[in-house]
Order: structure tokens, then C-alpha cells, then sequence
């Protein structure tokens, strides 16, 4: 290989053209979807596949390039409230055919978003179930006085737990509820203490000591179901399982082995009864088997929440009284200087 200085070259010397190759410059236009629209052609109705899991309806919705022919030539990533009709929406929004896009009557490629509906239905022979929302909406009714919204109460809970100098010691929850606009959460714990109140529209939190996490960890543990504005439908995947000798239904987000094993970091489940009662979960890592219902005010609370991690007893939370909230202070529900915005959390209170 020699390499020497270029000489003079004579003029359209680096000017090159394919043979058959397009004279025509490429221009790109990015429209809007309903200008897109104006130029696709009929086409067969959309047969969705039926789904297991998760929402029944909604939209598939993503970017696309139409190339100077019509044809869908590049996609973007799908969005939708349903992961599992991804694949669909994907060969759907490939088959369209649009009339070329012209500018100053010359054919150009175009950029813009597309959303196609989706319906369908649950695979015949198999068991229908609800949406995680139903599930979750239904399980918050029948399990958690609170969000039932019936007679006052101030329920008292003890648990057992190691603090983080490795000793066994016993730490106090309590939850004071007088309606969704005034109620006040506590838990306590060696030299610690956390507290959640509302008082009206005003939210407060209070964080004190080393075991503040283990204390907001208690308050998950005795409600665990996610707020709805926290979770997107399309995460969950729906199935019938068994708690001991109990039939359940098993709402499930996150990595599941072919054996069964729940990723710790991301994994996410609920475990609901035929009448809606919570029965286990599962997130952090962390399982609970809540026992011993009784009723209260129409609920059927659990007066026992076993808390396993790698399948050991890590805690036991006991609910040792439940009474009829006496002449409760204004300034109880109120925390000056923790004014506290609710974010970044799945917990409704």
C-alpha cells in the first residue's frame, strides 16, 4: 500500500451515483397523528389475542417512520396498559399501508405516533380472573378497618424483633382512626419512633432513632396493599395458588423462577381468598401469613401477621387490643414542623 499526496482531480470527481440508485434527496416531516391518519388505507379488522393476565382494554400506542411508499419502515417502543398484547400491536402497526406523503408533490418519509384500541377477552377453559386493581380494591375493603370506613377505633399491636444491636425486644404499634380526614399511625421500638398522622387535608411524618426503617417497615407489613396510583396494570400477572389449605388467588409483579422462587429485590404478591381477605405477601424479600381473624366493625383483621425472611420467623405482630377511641386531643393529629407530602410511596396512609 503506497499513500502519497492527492493531486489535482478533475471536478464530479468524489460526486457518485447508484445505478437504479434514487436522483431524488431523502426529507423527513414529522406530523401529527391525525394528519397521519388522513392517508391510511382500510384495513382488516384487528383480531387481538385473547390475554391472561392483567387489563382487557385499552390502547397500544407508539412512534413510527413511513417511508416515501407508504410502508411502515421503523417502530418504536411499545407502550400500552397491557404487556402482554405488545407483540400484536407490534405486527398490527407493521402491516398498515399509507398513501405516499407528498411534499410539494414529491414523495417524502414521515415521522409520527400512532394508537390503535385494543379489546379482547380471557382464553376460553381457563379460570377468569379480575384486574389487580379489583383485587386490590376489594382486599383493602374486607381487610383493613380504615379503609372500610365504619365505626372509630384505636387498635394497640405488639411485635417482637431484633434491633440492630442483635437483642430481641418488643416495639408498640398504634393506630388511632376516627375517619379518612383524621387518623394517626405510631410504632415504637427500642429508642425509635414513627409516626404518620392526617389531620384534615394536612399530612405529617415523623422519623426518630436508628430504627426508623424497621418501624415504616411494620407500618407496610400491617398494610401492604399498594395505593391504585402507584402500579401499572399491565405489571401483574393473575393466578389461582394455595395458602396452607387455603384456595387463593396469587396478584403477582416481578421475576418468578420456572421453580417458583420470587426474586427478593423486585417480586411482588398478594395472596387474596375467595371473599377478598389478604392472606400473605410477599415484597423485599420479605413473606407474611396473616392468621387469627376477628372481626372488627366489619372487617376481618388478622390479630396475628407472621413476618418471614428466607423462610425464618424474623417477627410476630400480635394485635392485643382494639377499643372505642375516648376524648381524643385535636393537637393529636397534628405534628408542627413534620408537614409531610406524600411521594415516591405505595402506602395509602
Amino acid at each position: 500500500m503506497t499513500l502519497e499526496d492527492l493531486a489535482e482531480v478533475a471536478p464530479g470527481f468524489f460526486d457518485s451515483e447508484v445505478k437504479g440508485g434514487d436522483p431524488q434527496p431523502l426529507h423527513t416531516l414529522l406530523l401529527d397523528e391525525t394528519t397521519l391518519r388522513k392517508n391510511l388505507l382500510p384495513m382488516e379488522p384487528i383480531a387481538w389475542p385473547p390475554l391472561q393476565d392483567g387489563s382487557l382494554e385499552g390502547n397500544v400506542t407508539t412512534n413510527i417512520v413511513v417511508d416515501r411508499k407508504g410502508k411502515v419502515r421503523e417502530i418504536g417502543f411499545i407502550v400500552s396498559e397491557n404487556s402482554a398484547i405488545n407483540d400484536a400491536g407490534r405486527q398490527c402497526v407493521l402491516a398498515m399501508q399509507f398513501k405516499p406523503f407528498l411534499q410539494n408533490g414529491v414523495p417524502v418519509q414521515v415521522m409520527s405516533q400512532i394508537t390503535l384500541p385494543f379489546k379482547t377477552v380471557r382464553p376460553s377453559g381457563r379460570e377468569v380472573f379480575e384486574t389487580a386493581r379489583t383485587y386490590f380494591e376489594s382486599g383493602r375493603q374486607v381487610s383493613f378497618p380504615a379503609a372500610a370506613g365504619g365505626k372509630a377505633y384505636v387498635l394497640r399491636a405488639e411485635f417482637d424483633a431484633k434491633g440492630s444491636e442483635g437483642a430481641v425486644s418488643t416495639g408498640h404499634y398504634e393506630d388511632t382512626w376516627l375517619s379518612d380526614n383524621q387518623w394517626r399511625r405510631e410504632a415504637t421500638f427500642e429508642k425509635s419512633r414513627y409516626v404518620r398522622t392526617r389531620n384534615g387535608e394536612k399530612l405529617y411524618e415523623l422519623k426518630e432513632g436508628p430504627e426508623a426503617g424497621l418501624l415504616q417497615l411494620v407500618f407496610r407489613i400491617v398494610e401492604p396493599i399498594p395505593a391504585i396510583d402507584s402500579f401499572t396494570e399491565s405489571d401483574w400477572r393473575i393466578k389461582r395458588d394455595t395458602v396452607g389449605d387455603v384456595s387463593t388467588v396469587r396478584v403477582l409483579a416481578g421475576y418468578e423462577s420456572r421453580e417458583g422462587t420470587l426474586d427478593t429485590e423486585q417480586a411482588r404478591g398478594y395472596w387474596f381468598d375467595d371473599t377478598g381477605l389478604l392472606r400473605k405477601t410477599f415484597f423485599g424479600g420479605i413473606e407474611t401469613v396473616r392468621s387469627d381473624f376477628q372481626d372488627l366493625g366489619g372487617v376481618k383483621f388478622p390479630h396475628q401477621i407472621d413476618v418471614l425472611k428466607g423462610g425464618r420467623v424474623a417477627m410476630i405482630i400480635r394485635i392485643v387490643e382494639v377499643t372505642t377511641p375516648a376524648d381524643i386531643p385535636r393537637n393529636s393529629f397534628e405534628l408542627k414542623g413534620h408537614a409531610w407530602q406524600r411521594a415516591f410511596t405505595s402506602e395509602v396512609r
